[in-house]
C-alpha cells in the first residue's frame, strides 16, 4: 500500500483520521445491519457478510484512493480537502441508501431520480478500483517470485542501482490517473445498460421434444425484485415487452419481492395482471420470496400467475399435454438437495411420456436434479452473472461464472437441459456492471430427425 504510505507522510494526521473514518463507517455499518437482521430482516448473517466481503475491499480502495488524489495535488493543497470532503460526502450517502433501500416509502432526498444511482457508482467504482489493486498485487508478487527464482539459479553481476528517472515517475503518475478514473467511467456508463430490458429470441432444440409442440414461445421472465429502482413505470414496461413477444405461455422462476415490508409491491401485481398470454403465467418461488409466501403467492393468483410449490400441472397445447413444475428455492448441501428433489419428484408419481418444463430458481440444483426430471429447466438467480463482460448473447465472462457457478445461457447434462436467463432486474444496489437485463422468449424446437 505504497501511496497510502506516502500520504501518512505528507498528511499524518489527515491520513490516520480517514483510516479512522473508513474503519468507523465499518463498524456503524456492522451494527446497523446487525440491528436490521435481528428485528427486521429474516438473513441477518447475509447483511454481515456485506462488511468483508462488500465494504472492508471498498474502504481499502477508499483510502489508495485518497493518497492518490493526495500525491497528484500534492502542488494544489486548496483542492486536496475538498475532494477528500466530496469523498466523505459520497460515503454518507451510500451507507443512507443502502440503510434505507428497503424501506416501505422512498425518502426523495436519497432515492430521488436525481441521486438514487449516486451511492451504486460509488460502491461499484471502488469494488472495481480493489479488483483493479487486487491484481496489480498478484502481479507484483509474481514478479518479485520469478525475480526470486532468477537470482537463485544465476549469479548476475553488481551494478549500481540506476537513478530514478522523473520522466518515468511522471509517466506512471499519468497512468496511475487514467487506471483510477476508469472504474468510475465504466460505473457511470453502466446505469443506462442496468434497466435497459431488452427480448431476447432464441430457438432451442430439445432432446425428445414432440412435433405436435414445435414452436412452442415461452416467455422466461425471473429476479423482478420489485422496489427501488424496479418502479411501477419499469414494470409496465416489461409488461408490455412481454405482451410484444407474443409468448404462447409465460413462465417465472422466482425472486418477485426484496425482502421488504409494507405494500412496497403493489405495482408488481399491476404489471404482471396486465401480461396476457394463451396458457397462462406460471411460477416457482425464489430465495428472496419467502419473508411472507403465502401472501405473495394469493397476491400472484389475483394478478394471474400461478403458483406452483413442488407441484406440477398439466395443461393443453394444440391438443397435446404439457406438463408445468416448480420447486421452491432449497439451500444446504448437494447430497440434502439430491434426496429432497427426488422425494418431491417421487410424490409426482412415475414420469410419463409427457414433455415438462421445471421451474427452479437456482441453476446450481441443475447437478442435484434426476436425470429424467424434465426436458427444460428454467432458471434465474444468477442475474446473468451480473458484473462481467457480455462477449454474445449467450456468452459471457462473469464473476460469477469464473466462481463455477453456471451464469447464464443454454446447459446440457444428457438429455437433460437448462436454460438460464440474465433476469430482468437484480437484488441490492441498482446496477449492473456489463451485463444486460433480458426477458427472454424461447421457442422450443424438436430434433429434426425425430
Amino acid at each position: 500500500m505504497q501511496l497510502a504510505s506516502e500520504l501518512s507522510v505528507s498528511h499524518p494526521s489527515l491520513y490516520r483520521w480517514l483510516r479512522g473514518w473508513q474503519i468507523g463507517l465499518n463498524l456503524f455499518l456492522f451494527l446497523a445491519l446487525l440491528v436490521l437482521g435481528a428485528f427486521f430482516f429474516r438473513r441477518p448473517l447475509f447483511l454481515l457478510a456485506l462488511i468483508p466481503i462488500g465494504f472492508v475491499p471498498f474502504s481499502y480502495a477508499r483510502l489508495r484512493f485518497d493518497a492518490l488524489l493526495g500525491r497528484l495535488l500534492s502542488s494544489y493543497p486548496p483542492l486536496f480537502l475538498p475532494c477528500v470532503g466530496l469523498g466523505l460526502l459520497l460515503d454518507c450517502v451510500m451507507v443512507a441508501q443502502l440503510l434505507t433501500a428497503r424501506s416501505e416509502s422512498s425518502i426523495p432526498i436519497l432515492h430521488g431520480q436525481a441521486i438514487s444511482w449516486v451511492g451504486a457508482i460509488w460502491f461499484s467504482a471502488h469494488a472495481l478500483l480493489f479488483l483493479g489493486y487486487a491484481v496489480l498485487g498478484l502481479g507484483q508478487v509474481g514478479k518479485r517470485l520469478m525475480s526470486w527464482l532468477l537470482s537463485a539459479f544465476t549469479r548476475p553481476p553488481d551494478l549500481p542501482d540506476a537513478p530514478a528517472s522523473p520522466e518515468r515517475r511522471q509517466f506512471l503518475q499519468q497512468i496511475s490517473v487514467l487506471g483510477a478514473g476508469v472504474p468510475f467511467f465504466v460505473s457511470l456508463s453502466n446505469v443506462k445498460l442496468t434497466y435497459d430490458f431488452r427480448v431476447e429470441e432464441r430457438d432451442i432444440t430439445l432432446p425428445h421434444w414432440p412435433r405436435e409442440l414445435d414452436g412452442l414461445r415461452v416467455a422466461h421472465l425471473s429476479d423482478i425484485h420489485v422496489g427501488g429502482g424496479m418502479n411501477r413505470e419499469r414494470l409496465l414496461r416489461m409488461a408490455a415487452l412481454t405482451n410484444a413477444a407474443r409468448p404462447d405461455v409465460v413462465l417465472h422462476t422466482g425472486d418477485f419481492l426484496t425482502h421488504r415490508s409494507g405494500n412496497f409491491d403493489v405495482p408488481l401485481y399491476e404489471a404482471l395482471a396486465r401480461i396476457t398470454a394463451p396458457y397462462g403465467q406460471w411460477a416457482c418461488l425464489g430465495n428472496h420470496d419467502f419473508d411472507a409466501p403465502e401472501r405473495l403467492v394469493r397476491r400472484l393468483q389475483r394478478a394471474g400467475v400461478v403458483t406452483l410449490r413442488n407441484t406440477l400441472t398439466t395443461l393443453t397445447v394444440q391438443g397435446q399435454p404439457v406438463e408445468i413444475a416448480g420447486l421452491d428455492y432449497l439451500s444446504g448441501s448437494l447430497d440434502t438437495a439430491k434426496n429432497r428433489y427426488a422425494k418431491i419428484m417421487n410424490s409426482w408419481g412415475p414420469r410419463e411420456a409427457v414433455p415438462r418444463l421445471l421451474l427452479n430458481h437456482d441453476p446450481r440444483a441443475f447437478a442435484a436434479l434426476p436425470d429424467d426430471c424434465a426436458n427444460l429447466v428454467l432458471s434465474g438467480h444468477t442475474h446473468g452473472g451480473h458484473v462481467g463482460v457480455q462477449l454474445g448473447r449467450d456468452r459471457a465472462v462473469t464473476v460469477v461464472g469464473l466462481c463455477g457457478i453456471p451464469d447464464q445461457g443454454f446447459f446440457r447434462r444428457g438429455d437433460l437441459c437448462m436454460f438460464i436467463t440474465r433476469c430482468v432486474g437484480f437484488y441490492g444496489y441498482p446496477m449492473r456492471l456489463g451485463i444486460p437485463p433480458e426477458i427472454a422468449l424461447l421457442t422450443l424446437r424438436a430434433p429434426t430427425n425425430s
